[in-house]
C-alpha cells in the first residue's frame, strides 16, 4: 500500500511538473506585461506539409533580361520580379505569364537612377517604388500617379506618409543605431515628425580589438532585428543577442514583450572559421579573435497570416529553428522544413510561401509553394 501511494505521490509530482512547464505566464515589470514562454511550444513540432503550385522562369523571355532579382507577390497573385542595383521590374500575372516592365530610368517623373537601392512593394492595391531618395506610385496597370522627394531612405512603409526608417548617429569611436517611424506632412513642402522606437550603442558590427577594422556577419554580430505587421499594425523589434521582442504600436508604445528561454550558442576556433571561410587569408586571421565566443539567439523575424509571428532561432552552428507566436505571444510551434526547402529567404503569404529557387546552371527562378497543414495560420 505505501509503494502505491509512493507511486501515485511520484506520478502527481511529475504531471504538476509538466503541466507547469507548459504554463504561459503574463508578468508586469515597469507596467509592461511580458509573456513569460515555456522552453517547449504549446503545439509541439510541426513538419510542413508542402506542394509546389507555381514557377516563374523569368530567362524564358528574352525582354526581361534579369540574372539576379528579388520579388514581390499581391494578394492576387501578381508577381513582380525587380533587380534593386538597375533599378528593374518586370511583371507576371496570376498564371504566371509575362506582362511587361513599366520602369524606365532615367530622373524624371516615375524613373528611377541604377544602383540608388531601388526596391518595389505592393500597398492599397497600387504598386509603390522608393529609391534615389524619392517615393513614386503606380496603378495596377503600372500606370504613374505621384511621386514625392524624401529627406530620408524609407526601410518598411505603412502608408504613403508614414515609413519606418533605421538610422546610425556617429560621434568619435561610438554609433547609436535606431529604429524609427517618420511621419510626414500630407503637402509636401510641410514638416515631418519622427518618433524613435528601438535604440542601441556600438552594434551593427564586430571590431577588432584595436577600433581600426570592423566587419558584420549574420550568426555573431549584435544588432536590431524588426518586422512590421502591416495588417495588425504592429511592430516587432528587439536585439538579436537576447530573445526578448518587444511589440509596439504605431504611437511608440509598447503592448507586450515576448520571451522564451534561451539556451546560449557557444563556439571555439573551429567553429568561427566555419562561420567566417574567409579568415584564412593573413590580411582577415584578426576576425577569429575579435569575434565573439557565442552566436546571436536571433537571426530574422518574419509576419506570419493572421497575426502569428515567425522568429528564427540560432541553435547551433549554421542551424536556426523557426519559432511560431500567435497574435498574443504564446510560443505555439516550433516549425520544421521539408528536406530541401530552406525557410530563410522564403517570404509568406495566406496559402503558404514563395521563394527563390536555383537550376542547374545556378540562374535563379520564383516559385510558390502551398502550406497543406497549420490551418490555424495558412488557408487551404
Amino acid at each position: 500500500m505505501k509503494k502505491l501511494i509512493y507511486l501515485v505521490l511520484i506520478l502527481s509530482i511529475f504531471l504538476y511538473c509538466g503541466l507547469k512547464e507548459e504554463k504561459v505566464e503574463k508578468i508586469i515589470i515597469d507596467g509592461v506585461t511580458h509573456i513569460k514562454n515555456p522552453e517547449e511550444p504549446l503545439k509541439g513540432t510541426v513538419l510542413l506539409d508542402i506542394e509546389k503550385t507555381r514557377e516563374i522562369n523569368p530567362y524564358i523571355h528574352e525582354e526581361v533580361g534579369l540574372r539576379r532579382f528579388s520579388f514581390i507577390r499581391d494578394i492576387d497573385g501578381e508577381v513582380i520580379l525587380f533587380d534593386s542595383s538597375k533599378a528593374e521590374a518586370q511583371r507576371f500575372n496570376r498564371n504566371g505569364e509575362y506582362i511587361g516592365s513599366f520602369f524606365r530610368k532615367g530622373q524624371g517623373p516615375g524613373e528611377f537612377l541604377e544602383r540608388r537601392m531601388f526596391n518595389v512593394s505592393f500597398m492599397n492595391n497600387q504598386i509603390w517604388a522608393t529609391g534615389d531618395m524619392k517615393f513614386a506610385k503606380y496603378d495596377k496597370s503600372g500606370k504613374f500617379l505621384y511621386e514625392r522627394r524624401l529627406s530620408y531612405r524609407p526601410a518598411v512603409f505603412v502608408d504613403e506618409n508614414t515609413f519606418f526608417i533605421r538610422e546610425r548617429e556617429r560621434k568619435e569611436q561610438e554609433w547609436l543605431d535606431k529604429i524609427s517611424l517618420v511621419n510626414l506632412s500630407s503637402d509636401k513642402d510641410g514638416e515631418s515628425s519622427i518618433i524613435d522606437f528601438f535604440q542601441k550603442e556600438n552594434i551593427g558590427q564586430i571590431q577588432s580589438r584595436d577600433g581600426s577594422a570592423g566587419f558584420a556577419d549574420e550568426w555573431g554580430t549584435p544588432d536590431i532585428q524588426y518586422v512590421y505587421d502591416q495588417e495588425y499594425r504592429k511592430l516587432y523589434v528587439g536585439l538579436n543577442t537576447e530573445y526578448k521582442i518587444y511589440v509596439k504600436s504605431l504611437k511608440g508604445e509598447t503592448m507586450y514583450v515576448i520571451e522564451r528561454p534561451y539556451k546560449t550558442v557557444k563556439v571555439n576556433t573551429e567553429d568561427k572559421k566555419k562561420l567566417l571561410p574567409w579568415a584564412k587569408e593573413e590580411q582577415w586571421k584578426w576576425t577569429l579573435k575579435a569575434y565573439p565566443d557565442t552566436l546571436v539567439a536571433i537571426k530574422g523575424m518574419k509576419t506570419l497570416p493572421k497575426g502569428y509571428l515567425a522568429v528564427y532561432r540560432v541553435s547551433d552552428v549554421e542551424t536556426v529553428e523557426v519559432d511560431i507566436f500567435d497574435q498574443e505571444g504564446r510560443y505555439m510551434y516550433i516549425m520544421k522544413h521539408p528536406e530541401g526547402v530552406s525557410l530563410e529567404m522564403v517570404k509568406f503569404y495566406n496559402f503558404g510561401f514563395a521563394i527563390k529557387e536555383t537550376q542547374e546552371d545556378g540562374l535563379e527562378f520564383y516559385a510558390e509553394y502551398k502550406i497543406k497543414n497549420l490551418p490555424d495560420i495558412f488557408q487551404n
